[in-house]
């Protein structure tokens, strides 16, 4: 068996970074539960150079968690292949306190619908537009990568 080894990338260019924010991949949410515990959930999300934004119903488990506990964070990651091989990843993580907002007309759940799905839906039903709106300004943003070269 060849020996693999890793190989660090102490940090992404800018442009790789934006690229990375840009594609439709969802984003993992990590909060904290009632208890302490880490807790993740995917979402779809939009980077506006500043901020995650993530639209969710307010009911839900992790909304209702982060409305006890702001703290959170954001990881995008893409697998990056190879003449379909794996050859490392990257990862572009943003940690801080989500403030939750209310998105009455629908707006950052339309930007972000048009993200992922490449046209903007005009017909959101009321119960599209019944979302809040997860916004994290990250304290501190990183991104990293690996390769694994042979």
């Amino acid at each position: 068996m060849p020996s693999v080894r890793r190989v660090q990338l102490p940090h992404l260019e800018p442009e790789e970074v934006s690229r990375i924010l840009s594609l439709k991949k969802s984003a993992i949410v990590a909060f904290l539960d009632a208890e302490g515990y880490p807790r993740m959930v995917p979402c779809w999300f939009f980077w506006d150079g500043r901020a995650f934004h993530a639209a969710s119903q307010p009911d839900k488990f992790h909304v209702r968690q982060l409305e006890r506990d702001s703290r959170a964070s954001f990881c995008v990651e893409y697998e990056k292949y190879e003449d379909g091989e794996y050859r490392g990843n990257r990862q572009v993580k943003g940690v801080g306190n989500v403030e939750i907002l209310s998105d009455p007309e629908g707006a950052w759940l339309t930007r972000i619908r048009e993200k992922y799905l490449g046209q903007p839906d005009q017909t959101l039903s009321a119960a599209m537009t019944e979302r809040v709106v997860l916004r994290l300004e990250p304290h501190s943003l990183t991104a990293h990568g690996g390769e694994i070269v042979r």
